[in-house]
This record gives structure tokens, sequence and C-alpha cells, in this order.
């Protein structure tokens, strides 16, 4: 009764052990000294440019998504431009959102665009890479 009881239990051990992820294949972005626009994105109406720095007095401004766009194309580097999706979407709204700034970015001479997803504080480096190309 022990042999098979422990049998049983060697077996659950090495079938779940082998089911686990072993590592996080996840990526991690870690290139922010490197880009030349930064910008926490929740709507189109409602964004935050990290780099450069666009504040409102000691806070950082809301801008709508014209006015981002209005910065990003007074960057006299345009290598990497950085989005970070705050919230969840459904799938298809985020490669909607996706779409639509990797569109504008590269329409305003930025070589490249990483797209991460947001944790919590304002971190950029260590963030989840959602997407990146040109």
């Amino acid at each position: 009764m022990i042999r098979v009881s422990a049998s049983l239990l060697f077996g659950l051990l090495l079938a779940t052990s082998c089911s686990t992820p072993h590592g996080s294949s996840t990526v991690r972005f870690n290139e922010q000294d490197l880009a030349n626009l930064v910008v926490r994105y929740y709507t189109d109406g409602t964004s935050y440019v990290l780099k450069p720095t666009q504040r409102d007095g000691p806070f950082l401004s809301i801008l709508k998504q014209d006015a981002v766009l209005d910065v990003a194309k007074r960057q006299p580097g345009r290598q990497l431009a950085v989005v970070i999706l705050i919230h969840n979407p459904a799938p298809a709204e985020a490669a909607r959102v996706q779409t639509k700034w990797r569109n504008l970015l590269t329409d305003a001479g930025y070589q490249r665009v990483v797209f991460l997803r947001a944790m919590g504080g304002m971190q950029v480096d260590g963030l989840p890479v959602l997407a990146s190309g040109g």
C-alpha cells in the first residue's frame, strides 16, 4: 500500500513538474536610456509623455493623441519610441491600438516602436514587451 501511494505521489509530482514552465519566456524591456520617446497610453484622450518629460508644474501633463504626436515630431532623434499600455483591453482592441500607434509613430519618422505592458509604478526598464518592430 505504501509502495502504491509513493508511486502515485511520485507520478503526480513528475507530471506536474513537467507541465510547469521552468523559466519565464517573457521578454523584458531594458532600453529606456536609448528611447527617444516614452508614452504611457491610457486612452486617445489621456496619455502621459515620460520622455521627454511633459509637465504642468510638478505633475505630468495629460495629453491627447495629437499633443503626444506634436511632442514626438519635435524630437531630434527618432530611433526608438516606447508606448506603455496601461489597461488590459480585449485582444482585438489591443491590436487596434498598437497598429494605430505604430503607424502614427513610423509616419512621424520613428525607426522602431515597442509596446510594453504596464506594471505598478512608473519604471520602464523591466516591463514585459508586448510587441516590437518598425
